[in-house]
């Protein structure tokens, strides 16, 4: 019990002396846990806790700690956290006291190994809380994935729960709930589709997806206030050769209204993929980013801009973009910020539900008369937004079956019309070339219905995709056999030919269930 007591004591004492060190976000409820650790570990200037340490908060059928001596195991900042876990092997509950409502980090560690009879990299499990699923169906064969997410906790307790599938384990190498600063996220952000403002984004769970550094290294941790990792962009790029890197960190500047240490760190800001135009003032082209996304969900898409590569104000001028959407045009980001030049900034965009598994992102130039053809983007962040289930995995994914349907409706429309109007026009063609002198002198109902009997062999085929009709019938020089026919006539009679609308119904429904 000394022990533990003096653990404790120097675990306190650690992280009191690291906030008073630090001159970043000093969250109220910090959390870290190094599972199945029988010691404290240092990562990135914040220190882990033992286990043991941590018993009190978890609820569980039985204690299984795994270790592994494994050298396979990547040298990286986080490194030391992997290499021992908690293996679960029913379902069992994480309980944090929650000392300051508002949104707070939850990063999970996963790297499987195998531990005695425990097989890691085989199990099937679920995260979840009170209200959101975070994770289902869900598995690590190989490497190691921390898996972020970002709740607002408005309860005095946040219970995270882990369950085994069934015949199956769960396992977590070490757990996060941090508090976030609450201007990280507001309530309200942009919609692309239609345009317009989004407001709901308090209550909602979001995971993220990607968090990038555009045209510079990755940055790690222990240099970003929040202990956020961001990645380089280069592999998601759709054309390389399109775009250059550009570096002025020392030019970024943190103003009032824009974005501020907690957003994004300086060295997000202060490098940024651009144009490769330097060469041509006719370039007309997009830097473009891809990422995978799960389908049936909407992204929050946050913009990370900060002009470093202009001398002067109101020279740069573009357009952004998410899939085939240009969600700002003409952006001059001097003119956001009180003509402040290299100021830092963010713009977020909700997306609609998705329907692929890609989400596309996009610069380019704008059309301003005069502007050089360039455009900028220094990060980004792509995150999931939890469905109406409340979920955030692919396994619950909600698909908009009204959307599915619209563009179902959609397309058969598109294609029932067009199959309507060639065989308008192979009525027409018809209808002229053979009864030309009955429409005007004889008698139309019975002309129409015998024409109507002539059609049917071609009409069938043509639902079958297989037209019969000879090309002699819409020979140019028939054209010139209508001189002296009137159109609103021939139509006129299409029209009062009950047989002729069956047909033409026909065919659209046909064309609206291909």
């Amino acid at each position: 019990m000394g022990y533990r007591k003096a653990e404790l004591f120097t675990w306190v004492v650690s992280f009191l002396c690291l906030s008073c060190l630090s001159s970043g976000f000093n969250p109220v409820d910090n959390y870290l846990i190094d599972c199945g650790s029988s010691r404290n570990t240092s990562v990135d200037s914040r220190v882990f806790i033992a286990d043991n340490l941590a018993s009190n908060l978890l609820s569980t059928p039985q204690d299984v700690l795994a270790k592994t001596n494994s050298t396979s195991i990547t040298l990286f900042s986080d490194s030391p956290l992997y290499q021992t876990a908690r293996v679960f092997t029913g379902s069992s509950k994480y309980t944090f006291s929650i000392h300051q409502s508002g949104r707070h980090w939850i990063r999970l560690y996963f790297y499987p190994f195998l531990y005695n009879s425990y097989s890691m990299s085989v199990a099937n499990f679920a995260v979840s809380t009170q209200d959101h699923v975070l994770l289902s169906n869900f598995s690590v064969t190989s490497g190691a994935v921390v898996k972020e997410f970002s709740l607002n906790v408005t309860s005095n307790d946040l219970v995270i729960t882990f369950t085994p599938s069934a015949n199956s384990i769960a396992f977590l190498n070490a757990i996060e709930v941090v508090s976030v600063p609450d201007a990280l996220i507001t309530d309200d952000a942009h919609t692309i589709s239609p345009a317009g403002d989004f407001q709901g984004l308090l209550p909602m769970a979001l995971e993220t997806v990607w968090r990038v550094n555009m045209g510079g290294p990755t940055v790690t941790p222990s240099n970003d206030t929040l202990w956020r990792t961001w990645i380089p962009d280069q592999r998601f790029l759709v054309q390389p050769n399109a775009a250059m890197n550009f570096s002025n960190i020392a030019a970024v500047r943190y103003v009032q209204g824009g974005a501020t240490q907690d957003s994004a760190p300086q060295t997000v800001y202060g490098t940024a993929t651009e144009m490769n135009s330097k060469n041509n003032p006719n370039s007309n082209f997009n830097v473009s980013w891809e990422f995978d996304v799960d389908v049936g969900f909407e992204y929050l898409v946050r913009f990370h801009f900060c002009d470093i590569v202009s001398t002067s104000l109101n020279e740069l001028y573009f357009n952004v973009y998410i899939d085939p959407w240009i969600v700002v045009r003409d952006l001059d980001l001097s003119t956001y910020l009180i003509n402040e030049l290299a100021a830092a900034y963010y713009m977020d965009y909700v997306t609609v539900t998705t329907v692929s598994n890609k989400l596309r992102v996009g610069v380019g130039p704008s059309t301003v008369k005069g502007s050089y053809p360039n455009a900028i983007l220094n990060g980004l962040e792509i995150m999931k937004l939890n469905n109406s289930k409340g979920s955030l995995s692919a396994a619950d994914a909600v698909i908009n079956s009204s959307s599915k349907k619209n563009v179902s409706v959609m397309v058969g429309t598109i294609i029932g019309a067009f199959i309507a109007l060639v065989l308008a026009g192979i009525l027409f063609m018809l209808f002229r070339k053979r009864r030309r002198l009955a429409l005007i002198d004889g008698d139309p109902e019975e002309n129409s219905t015998n024409l109507i009997g002539e059609l049917s062999p071609q009409v069938n085929n043509f639902g079958d995709s297989n037209i019969s009709i000879s090309a002699t019938q819409f020979e140019v020089s028939a054209v010139e056999d209508l001189s002296g026919v009137s159109m609103s006539k021939v139509f006129s009679q299409l029209v009062k030919s009950e047989g002729s609308m069956i047909l033409l119904f026909t065919a659209i429904l046909n064309g609206a269930n291909c």
